[in-house]
C-alpha cells in the first residue's frame, strides 16, 4: 500500500493549531483558532485499523476478478479442447495427404530415373552409330579417294602407253638392222636391246659420277658438311622450342577442357535436379489447388489454370481462411471491462 494512504502527519494551515481539553464559550479572541480532540488511540492502532478495512475490500473485488478470470479460463479451456481435436484431426488427413503425395513422389522420381536410363542407353547407342557412320564415311571417302587416284593413273599410264609406242617401233627398227650375233638369243629381242642400252647407261652414269667426284674438293665437301650439321642442329633446336611451346599449349587445352567438361556436368546435373524440383513443386501446387480451392471450376471450353494462375488461386484461398480466422479470433476474445482500483 502507497505512503499517501497511511500518511499520519498532520498538514496545518495558516491558522493557529491547538488542542482543545475543555469545552467551552467561544471567544472573540479565539476566532482565529482551530481546535482539534483529542486522540486517545495511538497512531500505529489508527493506521492498522485503516489498513485492515482497506485490505477486505481489495480482497473481495480480487475474489471477484478472480472468478471471472476462471470463468474465462474454464471457456478458453474448452474452447481449445475444442480446437485440439479439430486440429489433430487436420493433422490426421495432412498426414494421409502427405503418404500420398509421398508416393506419388516417389512413382514420379521412379518414371524420371526410368527415363533418364532409357535417354541415356538411347543416347550412348546413338552416339556409337553415329561414330560408326562417320568412320565408314571416313573409310568411304579415302576409297573414293583412291578409286578416284587409281582412275587417273590409269589414264596417265593409258597415255603414256600411247606415247611410248614411238620408241616401241624405233627399238624394233633398232632390232632390225642389228647384225647378226650381236645380242644372244631370246624369245624377245626388244628385251634384249633395252637390257643392253641399260648397261651402257649405268655404265655412264657410274663413269660420270666418279669423274665428279674426283673433280670435288675434299675441302669443299667438309665445308659443306660442317654448315649442313649446324642448319641441321638450328633446325633441330627450333623444332624442340617449338614442340615445347605446342606441349605447354595442349596442357593449357587438356586442362580448359577438363575444366569445361567438369562445368558442364554440374551444369546438368543441376538443371536435372532443378527440373526434377519444379515437376514436384508442379505437382503439389496441381494436388493442392485440386483438393483444397475445389471451389474454382474450369468452365467448358476454358483451357487448363497455368502456373501463376493456380498460385494465385491459392493464395486468395489462404488469405480467405486467414481472415475467417482472424474473424472467429474477434468473436470469441470477450471485451474486458477495467475494474474498480
Amino acid at each position: 500500500m502507497s505512503s499517501s494512504l497511511h500518511n499520519t502527519k498532520l498538514e496545518f494551515d495558516q491558522k493557529k493549531n491547538v488542542f482543545v481539553t475543555q469545552l467551552g464559550e467561544p471567544d472573540e479572541e479565539d476566532y482565529n483558532v482551530r481546535k482539534f480532540p483529542i486522540v486517545e488511540e495511538s497512531e500505529w492502532a489508527l493506521v492498522k485499523d485503516g489498513t485492515r478495512t482497506l485490505q477486505s475490500t481489495l480482497l473481495l473485488q480480487k475474489q471477484q476478478e478472480m472468478a471471472v478470470v476462471d470463468q474465462e479460463l474454464e471457456s478458453k479451456r474448452r474452447e481449445f479442447a475444442v480446437r485440439m481435436e479439430r486440429c489433430m484431426n487436420k493433422q490426421n488427413e495432412l498426414r494421409v495427404e502427405q503418404q500420398k503425395i509421398k508416393e506419388r513422389v516417389e512413382k514420379f522420381d521412379r518414371f524420371v530415373r526410368e527415363n533418364e536410363v532409357k535417354r541415356q542407353r538411347a543416347l550412348v547407342k546413338f552416339q556409337n552409330e553415329r561414330k560408326q557412320q562417320e568412320i565408314r564415311e571416313q573409310e568411304l571417302s579415302v576409297l573414293q579417294d583412291k578409286y578416284e587416284k587409281l582412275e587417273r593413273r590409269q589414264s596417265k599410264l593409258i597415255n603414256k602407253i600411247e606415247d611410248n609406242r614411238k620408241f616401241e617401233r624405233y627399238i624394233q627398227q633398232v632390232v632390225d638392222i642389228l647384225p647378226e650375233g650381236y645380242l644372244e638369243l631370246s624369245d624377245n629381242m626388244m628385251k634384249g636391246v633395252i637390257s643392253r642400252y641399260n648397261t651402257l647407261e649405268q655404265a655412264n652414269a657410274s663413269l660420270l659420277q666418279e669423274l665428279m667426284q674426283k673433280d670435288d674438293s675434299i675441302d669443299k665437301a667438309q665445308q659443306d658438311l660442317a654448315e649442313l650439321n649446324k642448319s641441321k642442329t638450328d633446325e633441330v633446336l627450333g623444332y624442340n622450342s617449338t614442340i615445347a611451346a605446342l606441349h605447354s599449349k595442349l596442357e593449357k587445352c587438356y586442362q580448359i577442357t577438363h575444366k569445361k567438361e567438369e562445368k558442364t556436368v554440374r551444369q546438368k546435373i543441376h538443371h536435372r535436379n532443378q527440373c526434377q524440383l519444379y515437376g514436384q513443386l508442379e505437382l503439389a501446387i496441381k494436388n493442392i489447388v485440386d483438393m483444397k480451392c475445389r471451389a474454382v471450376k474450369l468452365k467448358p471450353g476454358q483451357p487448363p489454370h497455368s502456373l501463376i494462375e493456380k498460385l494465385s488461386i491459392i493464395e486468395a484461398y489462404l488469405l480467405e481462411r486467414e481472415s475467417v480466422f482472424k474473424m472467429s479470433q474477434e468473436a470469441a476474445t470477450p471485451i474486458s471491462s477495467p475494474g474498480p482500483a
